[in-house]
């Protein structure tokens, strides 16, 4: 997770987990590796709730190392592990502030991270959509900061929308979109990554919700004394591991081709399910042999994977409406059948594609694909 101080990152950390801390309505939770990280984490989600003050920031030398694993609880109530990540959360003067010398352990970590989360501040887009000088700072100086990190990475990249809550009724993402691609480093790694198959997603949160707090006139966000009512803050976490087994593939089927004798005329307009054909032949137990050995998912699983990386994203909205139904019904199924480990996997990577979905429904912008 990468953002200039104040963008929200340690709110939003806080929030995703007292969100999916329980198994709600979106099938799975969240378990935090160690009591007292768990306790840290619901002491910072405390202080946004009843505080008068917001959480304290991550301090410049820390680097805060989260892992959780995303578990099962069945309608018998055993529970099963699914899957585990581990979040890293870096402080935002990492991006912006001059440094004597460079820090390798951060690029190291950097480099080793399968998907970048750059959380850009709703409270200076919305300053930068007004043409205020709080906006063009943000635009000149911090998000070039941080696009120079993520252009060192082939892997995907999210750009989560810190507090949402003042942005909506102001500015509609479509034209927040818009307005990002205007700023020509912005374009230019959307370009790249578009072209070589990598996802861009800009995906709207708010750790709070509408009504916590308003923005004041010296910029400040009043808590209200309302209770906070997170919105899309499991989003993120949703699109990661569908996103990441497209940017694998994608890379294994430019090196198959890059290595073959007789290269193969790539045709515009192919399938996915078609190109990895001429990259591989057909048939999916290949597909899962050349992945990493930690996405070497049984195949209905990759098939469905698949199957969501192959939509073209101008049908995305009218497919996710057609499929909202039967990911219901696929996610209440799954989760009747969870009796190890890799069935758990199969109903948490239901309940991704279910969120997913839900955020290509309402939000169909949010997968940036230039014309």
């Amino acid at each position: 997770m990468l953002g200039p101080s104040g963008s929200g990152k340690t709110v939003f950390l806080a929030s995703m987990y007292k969100n999916l801390s329980t198994q709600g309505e979106h099938g799975f939770f969240l378990e935090v590796d160690g009591a007292e990280k768990r306790k840290r984490l619901n002491n910072i989600y405390t202080q946004i709730a009843v505080d008068e003050k917001w959480p304290k920031g991550t301090t410049y030398s820390e680097i805060s190392e989260w892992t959780f694993t995303c578990r099962v609880q069945t309608e018998n109530l055993p529970i099963y592990s699914a899957c585990k990540f581990a979040y890293l959360d870096y402080a935002g003067g990492r991006l912006t502030d001059e440094m004597e010398e460079e820090d390798a352990a951060f690029e190291s970590k950097l480099k080793e991270a399968e998907t970048m989360l750059g959380l850009l501040d709703g409270q200076r887009l919305s300053a930068l959509m007004r043409n205020e000088k709080l906006g063009k700072l943000w635009a000149i100086n911090d998000l070039p900061n941080m696009l120079h990190l993520m252009q060192n990475s082939n892997k995907p990249i999210h750009f989560v929308i810190s507090k949402w809550d003042v942005v909506q009724g102001n500015f509609t993402l479509e034209q927040i979109r818009d307005r990002l691609l205007q700023i020509e480093e912005f374009r230019n790694l959307v370009k790249l990554r578009n072209k070589a198959g990598t996802p861009v997603r800009l995906i709207p949160v708010s750790a709070v919700g509408i009504g916590f707090a308003k923005l004041q006139p010296d910029g400040s966000m009043a808590k209200t004394g309302e209770l906070p009512q997170p919105f899309h803050v499991e989003v993120p976490l949703a699109c990661i591991l569908p996103d990441v087994i497209q940017s694998k593939l994608e890379e294994l089927m430019r090196k198959r081709l890059e290595e073959l004798s007789t290269p193969i005329e790539v045709k515009p307009n192919l399938s996915f399910w078609e190109r990895l054909g001429q990259a591989f032949g057909s048939g999916l137990k290949i597909v899962q042999q050349i992945l990493p050995k930690k996405y070497q998912f049984a195949e209905d699983i990759l098939q469905k994977l698949i199957e969501y990386a192959e939509e073209p994203a101008q049908k995305k909205q009218e497919a996710a409406v057609r499929r909202t139904d039967e990911l219901r019904r696929e996610q209440a199924a799954s989760l009747k059948v969870v009796a190890d480990e890799e069935t758990a996997l199969k109903h948490v990577i239901n309940c991704f594609l279910s969120i997913r979905n839900k955020l290509d429904y309402t939000f169909p912008e949010s997968d940036i694909m230039l014309p």
